[in-house]
């Protein structure tokens, strides 16, 4: 009974070692053909053994219990590995085949602007509507004979509070000086 049990953990040993070499191509091809080697050689083992075998003595390799399963996990472990990566790269925002079309050289990419020009959707610098800001420094400014907004942009755009009023009751610059000096709130 333990010889037929043996004889056919050989060949199907054999038969699934040579399977995942084939199937396996996210395997490096030294582990591959590792594989296919070792399942040829166990079915040829196995073969010999359940058909040509007359009795007598043979050889029992205690292998062919763990091999084929050790094997098996090493194929399905870089399998994994390599779905990993490929959803990493995927996920990160890896360019993709055919992402990008080519353009000439010194040409703007597809959908981005060229030097010098604005994007699109966003006026150009000195353009009403682009924004706040003081004129000089590529933004909109207030027209002339106006007075400046009460509420200019603070830190990383955020508005600032209400500057202190000026003589006639304008609003003063950001930076200007208030009455006798000071600067203003």
């Amino acid at each position: 009974m333990f010889f037929l049990i043996y004889t056919l953990l050989l060949l199907l040993g054999g038969i699934a070692m040579v399977a995942l070499g084939i199937a396996v191509k996210e395997q490096g091809t030294g582990s591959r053909i590792l594989n296919v080697v070792v399942g040829l050689a166990m079915f040829a083992y196995g073969f010999y053994l359940f058909f040509l075998f007359e009795g007598g003595r043979y050889q029992i390799f205690f292998y062919v219990f763990v091999l084929p399963i050790l094997l098996a996990v090493r194929a399905v472990k870089a399998r994994n590995e390599a779905r990993e990566q490929a959803a990493a790269h995927q996920f990160a925002g890896a360019p993709q085949p055919g992402m990008f079309a080519p353009s000439a050289h010194g040409q703007p990419a597809p959908g981005y602007p060229a030097p010098g020009y604005p994007a699109p959707g966003h006026p150009a610098p000195g353009q009403a509507g682009a924004g706040y800001g003081v004129a000089g420094q590529g933004h909109a400014a207030a027209p002339h004979g106006q007075p400046v907004a009460p509420h200019g942009p603070g830190p990383q755009g955020y508005p600032t509070a209400p500057h202190a009023p000026g003589p006639q009751g304008y609003p003063t610059a950001p930076h200007a000086p208030g009455p006798q000096g000071y600067p203003s709130a």
